[in-house]
């Protein structure tokens, strides 16, 4: 072997050796830069994670089971405790669970019935009863579009190894990313990052905001200093998470709060109950959802099928629910009444599921709601959670 030949393995070994460390260097500083910012799954999407981690103790509970599975709708608006209570006073048992998570799309909450699914297959347990919010304007192509920047870090925390390399086998490249997002980057993609940084530097234009009048947001200040502090009176025990095992999954209920505190609740919703605020999030669900227009994104219709398909394979029995929408302030133009009354009819078709529409019931009233969707806490999530015993108490056996 002649001199040139080992000088120039030696400097290649060298060149390589630097590259390793240089690009180790880097991956290291890059997970040290995510971990200052608390970029991680815990983080971002805390509850869902949480949601998870009680699930071995979950499929563990003695009586029948319910969840309740959807966006933040309802996790504002499905009390399971009360619904437990209220099926107890019928003589019936049961341990239900709000599933509620806001921020995920159809394609996402896919990914999340699967690992429910796995959990509950895996230890050969049943689930009385499965109920599903269909939620119109999470399934619209805008919401779709407003995840671009999200999808590859949501997969790789709610997929599986087996999942991602699904896609790797279609797809080696895209595959290699994923896997690299979740080993390698702390599940936190470029574009996630990137768009953060952007919108920290250069915030995107917000619809319109009609200023409130002033006296409702002190009022709403002083009501909420109020409750925060009546709620560290009333549970000084209180574990802080965003998923609580012992209130599973849920809230608080009225029976245990004071009847001041129950006041100071009415008084802070009701600075929630003027027409800037309304039109306000109106507006924000108009630009981020098309929630009046409803143009539906095929991918996520085909999603949504799935989580469906994903609990009939362990769930005694799987309802699907329209939650009711607040008439008057959203309204749909025929059009869109067409588009929505064609793909409920799709999902019907593919999963044999009739979906129960709720959107106009009368009983829901416009000051139940804090906002476009949500419920109010001990007046909109009681009535609706009551609604929820109605219809569904038949499924319970004595």
């Amino acid at each position: 072997m002649s001199s040139s030949t080992s000088n120039s393995k030696a400097v290649n070994g060298k060149i390589l050796l630097a590259m390793i460390l240089v690009m180790g260097g880097a991956v290291l500083l890059m997970r040290l830069l995510y971990l200052a910012m608390g970029a991680d799954a815990n983080n971002i999407m805390g509850r869902v994670v949480e949601a998870r981690e009680a699930l071995p103790q979950i499929v563990k509970e003695p009586d029948d089971l319910m969840i309740f599975f959807g966006s933040s709708m309802v996790e504002a608006g499905f009390s399971p405790r009360q619904f437990d209570r209220e099926l107890r006073a019928k003589d019936k048992t049961v341990k239900s669970f709000n599933f509620g998570f806001g921020g995920l799309n159809p394609y996402f909450q896919d990914y999340l019935s699967r690992r429910i699914r796995d959990e509950f297959l895996h230890n050969q347990r049943r689930i009385k009863l499965v109920v599903i919010e269909f939620n119109p304007f999470q399934t619209t192509t805008t919401r779709w579009q407003g995840a671009n920047d999200i999808v590859d870090s949501f997969l790789t925390m709610l997929a599986s190894d087996a999942e991602l390399w699904d896609i790797a086998q279609k797809d080696p490249e895209r595959g290699a990313l994923l896997f690299n997002i979740k080993y390698l980057r702390n599940d936190i993609s470029a574009e996630m990052f990137s768009s953060y940084i952007g919108r920290q530097i250069f915030p995107q234009p917000q619809p319109i905001k009609i200023e409130e009048p002033k006296e409702l947001i002190e009022l709403r200040s002083k009501a909420g200093q109020q409750l925060t502090e009546r709620f560290e009176q009333d549970y000084p025990n209180y574990t802080d998470a965003d998923w609580y095992y012992p209130w599973q999954g849920g809230g608080t209920i009225p029976e245990e709060r004071s009847p001041e505190t129950l006041e100071w609740f009415k008084k802070y919703y009701s600075t929630f109950q003027n027409s800037a605020n309304k039109e306000n999030a109106r507006q924000r669900r108009i630009a981020s959802a098309d929630i009046e227009g409803l143009h539906f994104e095929p991918l996520l219709v085909d999603s949504f099928i799935n989580i469906v398909n994903n609990f009939q394979e362990v769930a005694d029995h799987v309802e699907v629910v329209i939650m009711p929408r607040q008439v008057g302030l959203i309204n749909y133009s025929e059009a869109a009444q067409t588009r929505l009354n064609k793909v409920v009819a799709e999902i019907e078709n593919a999963t044999g599921v009739s979906i129960i529409n709720q959107q106009e019931l009368p009983q829901f009233t416009a000051d139940m709601y804090r906002d476009a969707t949500h419920f109010t806490r001990y007046h909109g999530d009681v009535e609706y959670t009551r609604l929820t015993v109605e219809t569904f108490a038949h499924y319970f056996e004595p």
